[in-house]
């Protein structure tokens, strides 16, 4: 019974979150992948053109999603109110990341399939590479956010990894968001370790502060 009880209480965290958390940075992700449409041409493209539009715009699905997750409670009086709740405020935070990581495989997996259906040869390293780059952009918003309590800043720290990753290039490693685009089909699985490091980093650190 308690199981029971403990599945219907994170039932309804979820329902909740989703219907006041979720909209506004799924909106703005939607928005993203409809500018990414509208910005490139995603016709009939080969090789590493392909993740022209994957690695430049797309990526940034992971930060409107995964860098918002803190969001409600940049308002004082929201944050009292969840952190006075039974179920502590860690579990509501590991339900966000749940589906908002879930939320940008989605986004990516429709926007290869419009690609494709424009004769695209998308292949599923390409999605597999999106799916990376747009995590790790996106933990690298949560954990500044997280981090500061500004989730404003958060989205600052981005843009500056962002303009590294344009700028410096290679030199970045497996670490580089552009590297499809440079010609590299290696290194995207490790950024999807470094997203999840960096995320369970940040709350375990969100953690000892006993902000969370």
């Amino acid at each position: 019974m308690e199981k029971v009880h403990k599945t219907e209480i994170y039932g309804n965290i979820l329902k909740v979150n989703l219907r006041r958390q979720f909209p506004w940075p799924a909106l703005a992700a939607v928005a993203l992948l409809a500018l990414t449409k509208g910005m490139f041409n995603i016709n009939a493209l080969e090789g590493k053109a392909v993740a022209q539009p994957l690695e430049m715009l797309l990526v940034w699905i992971g930060p409107a999603l995964l860098g918002t997750v803190f969001l409600p409670e940049q308002n004082p009086e929201i944050r009292d109110v969840v952190r006075a709740r039974r179920t502590g405020y860690l579990q509501v935070c590991l339900l966000r990341i749940g589906y908002s990581a879930l939320a940008v495989v989605l986004l990516v997996v429709v926007f290869a399939g419009i690609m494709r259906a424009g004769e695209s040869r998308v292949l599923p390293y390409h999605v597999w590479g999106c799916v990376c780059s747009a995590l790790l952009l996106g933990a690298v918003g949560l954990a500044a956010a997280g981090l500061s309590g500004n989730v404003a800043g958060g989205f600052m720290v981005c843009m500056l990894y962002y303009l590294a990753s344009y700028g410096m290039g290679r030199r970045l490693g497996a670490l580089d968001l552009f590297s499809m685009y440079r010609g590299s089909m290696g290194g995207k699985g490790w950024q999807f370790v470094a997203a999840v490091t960096l995320t369970v980093g940040a709350l375990a650190v969100m953690r000892g502060r006993r902000q969370i």
